[in-house]
């Protein structure tokens, strides 16, 4: 796995930084840092990233109030291995005083600046300070562009001017009981449950293949249900 897709993967679970420079100007100990959280990224294909998003625009199921709340788990991923890792996801209503601290870490180091007022949901993820602040895109329901604050995270340090705007699409299924996420970049798709009600191994493999995405895998398998056996990849 090279060094830019450890920083996608690590910094925010599915991606965080998508810009190569990023990673010339880590030093070999914020690279080290970074190793504890790293998981395997599987897709080569630049494209596929798009069109996993197009698909899941097709059919839009999406409401801010279904995914703010209780916390998210991934059972299930796609074009990543979590190696059984439990990753969990909060959204919450991206409030002014929320914008506006995201706003001053990070206003400096993008790319292109977002449409600040279309900021909707902040989303922390992992058990370390990994947060991104999603903004309502144009095209289809659950459509948003990212902005990740590293700088909170404190595992690198951007120069001005060199963070990109991550793209992702959100769709929520069976009224909001699961929630899928892509990043319409590198094509990683995660499908989470709430953290509170623990999903049977057979049900999140049954979703996973109605979807016909291809090959996926389990995640979190030592987080099953008390009836169930060991649970397997798929």
């Amino acid at each position: 796995m090279d060094l830019l897709n450890i920083v996608r993967v690590s910094v925010v679970i599915i991606s965080m930084v998508a810009a190569s420079h990023l990673v010339d100007q880590m030093t070999d100990k914020q690279v080290s840092r970074l190793h504890h959280d790293q998981v395997k990224l599987l897709n080569k294909d630049p494209r596929q990233g798009e069109v996993m998003c197009t698909r899941l625009a097709k059919e839009p199921y999406f409401g801010v109030e279904m995914l703010v709340g209780p916390t998210w788990r991934i059972y299930y991923s796609w074009n990543m291995d979590l190696q059984n890792q439990c990753l969990d996801m909060v959204f919450r209503n991206a409030t002014p005083q929320v914008v506006r601290r995201i706003f001053n870490d990070m206003n400096e180091y993008l790319e292109t600046e977002p449409y600040w007022d279309a900021a909707t949901v902040l989303v922390s993820m992992g058990r370390a300070r990994h947060e991104m602040l999603l903004f309502a895109d144009q095209g289809a329901a659950g459509r948003f562009q990212g902005v990740p604050n590293v700088i909170r995270d404190g595992s690198i340090t951007p120069a001005r001017k060199t963070v990109p705007l991550l793209q992702f699409h959100l769709k929520l299924m069976y009224g909001g009981k699961y929630l899928l996420m892509a990043d319409c970049q590198i094509g990683v798709t995660t499908l989470s449950v709430r953290r509170r009600s623990v999903p049977y191994r057979a049900e999140i493999g049954g979703i996973a293949d109605s979807l016909d995405f291809g090959a996926g895998l389990h995640a979190c398998q030592s987080d099953k249900r008390k009836e169930e056996g060991v649970a397997t990849k798929q």
